[in-house]
């Protein structure tokens, strides 16, 4: 036998020799979806979805509706924006309505700004005022909402939102 063949079959014999089976007894059935033994335990917690508030109808500049959404950021992130020229807001979520933490903050800026009315109104006025006003109406627009008191609050509740800078702008020139 040639010596190359010995010492490939002594490395072949090393190699398997290193090699070991191990025999496991009472391992749970295959179970889908479990990867690890303490998932197949623990029961999996699905998250809920989230509870929708309000209600975006997004309009065309001839009134009809285009479109309707389920928050500011769908609002801002849909691809005809710039074709809103009105949203209508309306509260959906669970009765009653509680303001949040940072919904509270904002109306508490316009209050203090001299904003009238209930909290919800108020609210509902500020958030209006957070999605898109057509640019050629957006003094009449604002100033029906409830004018600087309420820009206040849309800035405090959605600083960073499309219609923001326009807002900013417009205190400015109101002021």
């Amino acid at each position: 036998m040639p010596r190359r063949a010995i010492v490939q079959l002594g490395l072949v014999g090393l190699v398997l020799t290193g090699c070991s089976v191990k025999v496991v007894e009472n391992v749970e059935p295959f179970k889908l979806g479990v990867t690890n033994v303490g998932d197949a335990v623990k029961p999996r917690v699905e998250r809920p979805e989230p509870v929708k508030r309000y209600q975006f109808e997004c309009r065309w500049p001839n009134g009809l509706p285009l479109i309707i959404l389920s928050s500011l950021e769908e609002v801002w992130a849909n691809t005809q924006y710039k074709k809103f020229s009105d949203v209508v807001v309306t509260f959906v979520g669970p009765q009653p309505w509680v303001l949040t933490a940072e919904e509270n903050a904002a109306v508490n800026v316009a209050v203090a700004a001299g904003a009238t009315g209930s909290r919800n109104d108020i609210l509902l006025a500020i958030i209006k005022a957070c999605t898109r006003s057509n640019p050629p109406t957006i003094s009449t627009a604002l100033f029906g909402l409830g004018g600087v008191p309420i820009v206040k609050g849309a800035l405090t509740l959605a600083p960073m939102a499309p219609q923001s800078a326009v807002l900013t702008k417009w205190l400015k020139e109101v002021a």
